[in-house]
């Protein structure tokens, strides 16, 4: 039998076809990576606490220097001498002063250390003095370190920060670490919606003062501190923190007190080590320790 012959396709799908053949879909382009994120700073404050001694300088001009501190605010007081300056962002911008002789030359049972910073003095164009304002203050509290050390059996100095127009004072504390220091202090509310937060200064094993600085597991910066040079470097990684004025003043107050923190613990490991089975203490409370004591709801009547 003859083979049948395909049947030849109308004209029109063949058109059809051939149309489908030409126009096939086009590959796609590649889209280009998304752009990587801008890096972050890392360090977004830096501050250096250095403290030197104004008896290495010009005597008289620190006499004359001091005088018109005291002359522009009442927290300068007459027993301070100007022994540091510190700077924020490679700028110099404060003098610290402190009670030397009170502090290096009086009987362990009369020590105390009261240690403030200031803005620097400078004449102006009209040749008024301009800055010398009181930023902040840090001082130990022998008889607060006494009772800090008797709960937790080893020496544990405690001291208070100061920052005008906030009412509370916060206690830096050391607290008990297997191996290392830690030390405590609190960043209490000061707006509406603020909360509580415990800011935690780990103490790195090795010579000087350097500590890690951690708010829960999160580090938001740390102190390098060089206790021979009397240096102590801060840098603040976390930019909420480093724009945050009340955060930025304790962690200068911090820096300031890692330059007394071993004299502290001598002082308080001596007086401690007298009340330690006994519980009690000789140690003569100043007024201004009292003070601390005071109920602040007596004090409203």
């Amino acid at each position: 039998m003859a083979k049948k012959k395909p049947e030849e396709k109308p004209e029109e799908t063949k058109k059809e076809e051939v149309k489908k053949k030409a126009t096939k879909p086009a590959p796609k382009k590649k889209e280009a990576p998304p752009a990587p994120p801008k890096p972050k700073r890392a360090v977004y404050k830096k501050i250096k606490v250095n403290f030197w001694r104004t008896r290495l300088h010009d005597e008289e001009l620190g006499i004359h220097q001091q005088l018109k501190y005291q002359a522009k605010t009442r927290y300068f007081s007459k027993n301070f001498d100007i022994e540091g300056v510190i700077e924020v962002d490679g700028e110099k911008k404060h003098i610290i002063a402190f009670n030397v002789d009170e502090w290096e030359e009086k009987p362990i049972e009369d020590k105390r250390l009261v240690c403030r910073y200031f803005t620097i003095m400078e004449e102006g164009m009209d040749g008024n003095q301009k800055g010398g304002n009181f930023k902040a203050g840090i001082e130990l509290s022998v008889t607060h370190s006494l009772i800090q050390s008797y709960e937790i059996k080893i020496p544990a100095p405690v001291f208070f920060m100061q920052i005008p127009g906030t009412i509370s004072l916060a206690r830096v504390v050391r607290g008990w670490r297997l191996m290392g220091t830690r030390w405590t202090f609190p960043l209490l509310p000061e707006q509406p919606g603020d909360k509580l937060q415990m800011v935690m200064c780990k103490g790195v094993i090795g010579p000087g003062r350097n500590y890690k600085i951690y708010i829960g597991d999160q580090k938001i910066a740390r102190i390098d501190g060089q206790r021979v040079q009397k240096n102590f470097e801060v840098e603040i990684y976390d930019e909420e923190y480093a724009k945050d004025k009340s955060f930025v003043k304790y962690m200068t107050l911090f820096a300031c007190g890692c330059n007394f923190m071993h004299e502290a613990e001598k002082l308080v490991k001596r007086l401690y080590k007298k009340m330690k089975k006994t519980g009690t203490s000789d140690y003569k409370m100043p007024k201004q320790e009292l003070d601390l004591f005071k109920n602040p709801r007596m004090m409203r009547k």
